[in-house]
């Protein structure tokens, strides 16, 4: 996929918004050099189990959560950087159960990130999609709730 088609999912309305390459080569290295302990680290235990569950011939669990990683790295530049006590963890990110591709991913805060977002009424959402050479780029947006219905 070409960036320009990958920009054209991205909603209108958006109060701001944060973007992210993912080499997803160099994600799959770091997955088997340090094991569980990364993603335990950096993602919930849903997600893990959510990367098992989409992980095909042609798409690893590791490189689903290379996808998910892009799109928390993208929220952490959205949000100007992670407030002090917050970690990746905090960011939940959801692959819709119709499908992979089918549109944005939901995307959940917890703890000082959360209350930032919440304050305002703003609702998350995120999406990463393949490119060339093993490359994703992933994408975070935050709207007004009233932008969402």
């Amino acid at each position: 996929m070409q960036i320009p088609n990958a920009a054209r999912r991205i909603p209108e309305h958006l109060h701001s918004a944060g973007v992210d390459l993912v080499d997803l080569c160099r994600w799959e290295r770091a997955v088997e050099r340090c094991g569980d302990s990364l993603a335990q680290r950096y993602f919930t235990a849903e997600e893990r189990r959510t990367a098992r569950e989409w992980a095909t011939d042609d798409r690893s669990a590791a490189d689903v959560l290379g996808h998910l990683f892009g799109v928390k790295e993208s929220v952490v530049k959205m949000a100007g950087g992670l407030p002090p006590g917050a970690r990746l963890a905090d960011i939940s990110v959801g692959i819709p159960d119709d499908g992979w591709g089918r549109g944005p991913w939901t995307v959940r805060l917890d703890g000082p990130l959360a209350h930032r977002f919440e304050a305002e009424r703003m609702e998350v959402i995120g999406d990463c999609v393949p490119l060339v050479d093993r490359m994703a780029l992933a994408w975070a947006a935050v709207r007004t709730s009233d932008a969402a219905s």
